[in-house]
């Protein structure tokens, strides 16, 4: 991480409809040198890998919602930190149903439980958990009927929201109010805006950053239809927004 205090990893900024240069959904921030990671999806870890080839260091993992796109990397991390030795304790945070999840994981792969200390935390809104250098609070977010999260970063006086996915939502614009950094889902275009009613497109994703008054915004969850028309987008986006857009690869780094 070098002297930075505050880095952020866009590890995957692809969507289910895949794009061969990018992964599904993951996220890490490295606090204090201390590595967060949200969501991980297919690929994830991979980029992983590249990004903190000491993956023993991971003891906090994030789940913003129980898609597989955002979470079927996990059984893999955990294999990979058994087989590296791992003696930590891997808290995971996720909606209530990562209890289910947790069981049909050592239902169908047996062999791994017991292997490593796994300690799931159920989130509700408003759930919050700290360290002596950051807080991460939740907050819920717009998925049609799914329960799904979003997550505020807090560090150093930095403020970082990730999105998770989700339609526009007034809960996300309260929480984001003046933020450093929003990662937001963008994943079709406005056109196609019918297709993904519980997503965000291009035109909405810029006036949730502007009502949020944030300095920067990234946009991920990207399917190739939205890659395809990249220009539009980001115009629909600037129509609301001025602040400063990043279109991400994956492995790309934000310091703040």
């Amino acid at each position: 991480m070098g002297s930075s205090i505050l880095e952020v990893t866009i590890l995957g900024s692809g969507a289910s409809v895949l794009s061969p240069d990018r992964v599904l959904a993951g996220l890490m921030i490295e606090i204090a040198g201390e590595p967060l990671i949200f969501d991980m999806g297919s690929g994830v870890l991979h980029r992983l890998s590249c990004s903190l080839p000491e993956l023993t260091r991971i003891e906090h993992l994030f789940i913003s919602h129980l898609h597989v796109d955002h979470c079927s990397d996990v059984v893999a991390l955990v294999q990979s930190l058994w087989l590296m030795g791992y003696d930590k304790t891997l808290n995971i945070y996720g909606p209530k149903h990562l209890e289910i999840m947790a069981k049909a994981i050592g239902e169908s792969f047996p062999y791994l439980i017991g292997k490593i200390k796994v300690k799931p935390h159920f989130i509700i809104p408003g759930f919050q958990t700290r360290s002596k250098d950051w807080t991460v609070t939740a907050f819920p977010v717009n998925h049609g009927d799914f329960e799904a999260y979003g997550f505020l970063i807090e560090a150093e006086g930095k403020r970082v929201i990730y999105s998770g996915d989700t339609a526009p939502s007034h809960e996300l614009i309260k929480a984001a109010k003046g933020a450093d950094l929003l990662i937001h889902e963008c994943s079709l275009p406005d056109r196609l805006k019918e297709l993904a009613p519980n997503h965000s497109t291009p035109g909405e994703v810029g006036k949730v950053a502007a009502d949020a008054e944030v300095k920067t915004l990234v946009i991920t969850h990207l399917y190739p239809e939205l890659l395809e028309e990249l220009g539009d987008a980001l115009r629909s986006i600037r129509a609301s927004f001025s602040g400063k857009i990043i279109v991400p690869r994956d492995t790309q780094i934000i310091t703040l």
